[in-house]
């Protein structure tokens, strides 16, 4: 396959995690009310991690890529699924699945300012400068709108977890696009990365659930099954897919959509208020972002 035929693919795998992980914000809002949050990350994460690997053996592609590369992989992971994805899990029992997905878009903000902090030959201009200001003043106006939820402590909790989850993801993204070798499968990578993370959500679920109490409902587990084969070991294995071909900066571009997704599905099945201050925010913030992302380019 020619290396334009492989980047049209990647630009189609990210088209797709558009859409499936602005959907991931909802289910995981449904499961979370069953499941014991970081519980759930280790249950859908190792699951997928192990069947991702499953298939990789079975495709002949579970080459054993050594211990150093593989050591890389799961830390890479503990950073992207553990705390990306295990903190706005937390942090999503507190807010609305809209507003983590707004605080998730600015993930490539984050991706471009960890990479100007590893020495990355990336430098700061005035577009970049410019969208970072309006990325988080577009959140400025979100919480304006309903400021009187920071009277609740638990709110402000969940708030510090979504923003912890779009640092780790994005020092994970950085870290995979260093670490990840183009010889490598993204299949066998996604494989490694994803059950190290899961394994890292049972070490948190031991840490700091409060009851590992599991509510079976046939709502809850439906969200773990689209989670697990969905939202992780398809969604994952296209993002690894667009890493490999596409810059970190561009494969981040998902987070133009996913708040879109979110907050419209929130809105409709979940009864989550859509007030004018947060469409606005969210256009100024997505704005911001795409200022950091030309500035990047």
């Amino acid at each position: 396959m020619s290396p334009a035929e492989h980047k049209t693919r990647a630009y189609l795998s990210l088209a797709a995690i558009c859409i499936i992980w602005g959907t991931t914000y909802t289910a995981i809002k449904y499961a979370v009310r069953d499941f014991p949050p970081y519980l759930l990350v280790g249950i859908r994460q190792t699951s997928a991690g192990l069947l991702l690997l499953g298939l990789a053996l079975a495709g002949g592609k579970l080459i054993w890529p050594g211990r150093p590369y593989a050591m890389r992989q799961a830390l890479t992971g503990v950073a992207t699924i553990t705390g990306g994805n295990g903190f706005i899990t937390w942090g999503m029992q507190y807010v609305s699945s809209g507003l983590a997905a707004i605080i998730g878009s600015l993930t490539p903000v984050m991706v471009v300012l960890i990479s100007l902090a590893w020495r990355s030959p990336e430098r700061i201009n005035p577009r970049m400068i410019a969208g970072v200001l309006m990325g988080f003043g577009g959140l400025g106006i979100i919480f304006n709108d309903g400021w009187q939820d920071f009277l609740k402590p638990e709110y402000r909790w969940g708030i510090a977890g979504c923003f912890a989850s779009c640092f780790t993801w994005s020092l994970g993204t950085v870290m995979a696009k260093r670490w990840n070798s183009p010889e490598v499968p993204p299949l066998l990578n996604a494989g490694m990365q994803i059950t190290a993370g899961g394994l890292g959500g049972f070490i948190l679920s031991v840490l700091f659930d409060k009851s590992h109490t599991i509510h079976h409902t046939a709502e809850s587990w439906i969200s773990m099954l689209y989670l697990i084969t969905i939202g992780s070991a398809l969604a994952f294995t296209l993002y690894m897919y667009a890493l490999k071909h596409l810059s970190a900066t561009v494969s981040s571009l998902y987070t133009y959509i996913n708040p879109m997704v979110a907050i419209v599905l929130g809105w409709a099945l979940l009864g989550e208020s859509l007030t004018t201050g947060t469409i606005l925010g969210m256009t100024v913030t997505i704005t911001g972002v795409w200022l950091v992302n030309r500035g990047a380019r």
